[in-house]
């Protein structure tokens, strides 16, 4: 059985069943899961047969959307919209330290805390 052994044929294959899943009015699987850290927050995204290169991540003031478009090879100007996410992101997220990652068919989106966030500081109290 040479065909299962080969991981990129089926990689393919499962990439081709999900588009056509997706296009013929089926929906492209999509796992999110946040993990929270002292340091920060991470959104880990994976979808099934999803290139990289098809994936946006935009922020716009405290909203970070997440989203991946199919682009037809024929017409790039025609795209069909795979998954799409909304997260309200709390005051404690350094705006502009956020950056996203693809690695093993994985999309993170690493959201790191202030620094003032994750130290304690202690207040003085004045004598009035």
């Amino acid at each position: 059985m040479k065909l299962i052994k080969d991981k990129e044929l089926l990689r393919n294959i499962a990439q081709q069943i999900d588009l056509l899943n997706t296009i013929g009015g089926g929906v492209s699987e999509t796992y999110v899961d946040i993990k929270k850290y002292k340091k920060g927050a991470v959104i880990e995204v994976w979808s099934a047969g999803v290139n990289p290169e098809a994936f946006r991540v935009v922020l716009h003031n405290n909203q970070l959307t997440i989203f991946s478009i199919f682009q037809s090879q024929e017409n790039p100007q025609l795209g069909a919209p795979l998954f799409n996410k909304i997260f309200m992101l709390p005051p404690q997220v350094d705006l502009s330290r956020i950056e996203a990652v693809h690695q093993d068919g994985q999309l993170q989106v690493r959201l790191p805390y202030h620094d003032a966030a994750t130290q304690p500081k202690e207040i003085e109290i004045k004598q009035l």
